[in-house]
């Protein structure tokens, strides 16, 4: 069993008096996709907020990198935190700023405050290392007002990526997108999936989005994604004929974890979210 990366014991979160979640568990272990789907209201962006400490369970434990954050203070977190990379619908990157300054921002502040010790050269180094896995390293001293939406939402993706985080959490990634600009932040995500084994919880509205992550692998060859066959391959060519397969989960890794009315309403592979016979999954995917 691959390591475990999230844990979601039993956590239940009440908000204004309502209950928004109850009794939630899962567990994201390394390498793995999980993506959460579900309609507006059910609280997929309030996992990614509880996992990063933003929000406190009412009840229940969460574990982050082997660290139980339930209890921890904000100081205790920063550590945690860096080593998580977050994308959010609303790239909130700084106007004033260059796409080299918001990209560094966070190695600049951990060396401003003795958290860190980064040169110049260090810092230079590792962003244009990013903004070339986003294919943007030619924007490098542009302001966010000179790039399109698309570009504002890659150079977001870079300075996730910065801290080399194990652990990325993508919030509606592609909304609002044009289908082609959609399609390059995918190509990206599986690209980092696929390359770098990272772990990844990924809300979206979009179930063209989650399809195309659980049936297409990044190809370093085109820059591309391919598709893989539909029988549960996760992507591991290495692995011998005589060997047992993995849990049959899309390609990557890659399950779906579908909430409703506060709860964990499927929980499993792509294939057996399109199989289900339950009459609420078939008019969610009509």
């Amino acid at each position: 069993m691959a390591e475990e990366v999230i844990r979601f014991d039993r956590v239940g979160l009440a908000l204004g008096g309502n209950e928004i979640l109850r009794d939630i568990s899962f567990t994201l272990h390394r390498g793995e996709t999980c993506v959460l789907l579900g309609v507006t209201g059910t609280g997929k962006t309030l996992l990614l907020k509880l996992a990063l400490g933003l929000l406190r369970p009412d009840r229940g434990r969460i574990t982050v990198l082997g660290t139980d954050i339930t209890d921890l203070e904000e100081k205790e977190l920063f550590p945690l935190r860096a080593r998580l990379g977050i994308v959010f619908q609303e790239m909130a990157l700084f106007d004033s700023l260059s796409v080299y300054e918001n990209v560094a921002y966070r190695l600049i502040e951990e060396t401003v405050h003795g958290l860190a010790d980064f040169s110049d050269a260090e810092i230079e180094r590792r962003v244009r290392e990013v903004l070339r896995f986003v294919e943007l390293e030619e924007a490098i001293w542009k302001l966010p007002a000179e790039l399109s939406g698309g570009m504002q939402r890659r150079v977001g993706l870079a300075r996730a990526l910065i801290t080399e985080p194990p652990v990325m959490l993508y919030d509606s990634p592609t909304a609002g997108l044009d289908p082609v600009t959609s399609q390059t932040i995918l190509t990206l995500i599986a690209k980092l999936r696929d390359t770098r084994q990272t772990s990844a919880l990924f809300v979206t509205h979009r179930l063209q989005d989650a399809f195309i992550l659980a049936h297409h692998l990044f190809d370093p060859a085109t820059g591309a994604l391919r598709p893989v066959s539909q029988n549960g391959d996760r992507g591991d060519e290495t692995r011998e004929e005589d060997e047992p397969a993995p849990r049959s989960l899309g390609v990557g890794g890659t399950r779906f974890l579908l909430l409703r009315e506060g709860g964990i309403y499927f929980d499993g592979s792509p294939q057996e979210l399109l199989a289900a016979q339950d009459p609420y999954l078939q008019r969610y995917l009509a």
